[in-house]
């Protein structure tokens, strides 16, 4: 259970005050959701308002991490990436609207399956495509909706691509995906 040591571990961050607030995303968030997927990483967005919070938290993060591999820091044995709130809105909003939930007997707090099929779509990846069609049978699809109209860039690109990954329209409140 190597990614409940690495939760423990944000949530002891948190404790101390060197995060303020956290969010996992990616695939170990997904499981929250759905049947789990194998994944080697477990992916944070960590609060962060300036650029200067994100040198400084993230610094004391290295103090405190067993190495480094690649961008990821290794918390608990588990590589972990972090993602600073303020490098983009998406991110900003996935925390504040992210769940508090139990991993095992560790509280911690989960972005939303909504938030998951935003940022699924931002990253475009295979593994991103069919993770984002077993989350939405857990996604409110209206809230969904709502929130690719208010992240979705001029080009529509997370509309598109959702809707090229279904072969249809967004789906509405009520309609099956």
């Amino acid at each position: 259970m190597a990614f409940l040591d690495a939760v423990s571990a944000l949530n002891g961050f948190k404790r101390r005050r060197i995060i303020r607030d956290y969010a996992i995303i990616g695939a170990v968030a997904a499981t929250a959701y759905m049947e789990p997927m194998a994944t080697a990483d477990l992916d944070v967005i960590v609060l962060t308002d300036t650029d200067e919070e994100y040198l400084h938290t993230f610094s004391k993060i290295a103090d405190y991490a067993e190495g480094l591999e690649g961008m990821h820091y290794v918390l608990g044995g588990v590589p972990v990436q972090l993602f600073p709130a303020n490098l983009m809105p998406l991110y900003h909003d996935t925390l504040e609207y992210a769940r508090k939930l139990r991993i095992g007997n560790t509280r911690a707090k989960v972005a939303s399956p909504e938030h998951l099929i935003l940022l699924g779509l931002l990253a475009n990846r295979e593994q991103d495509h069919i993770r984002i069609r077993r989350l939405l049978t857990n996604a409110n699809s209206e809230r969904l909706n709502s929130l690719i109209e208010r992240f979705d860039d001029a080009g529509k690109t997370f509309a598109a691509r959702l809707q090229n990954l279904l072969g249809t329209s967004v789906p509405r409140e009520g309609e099956m995906a």
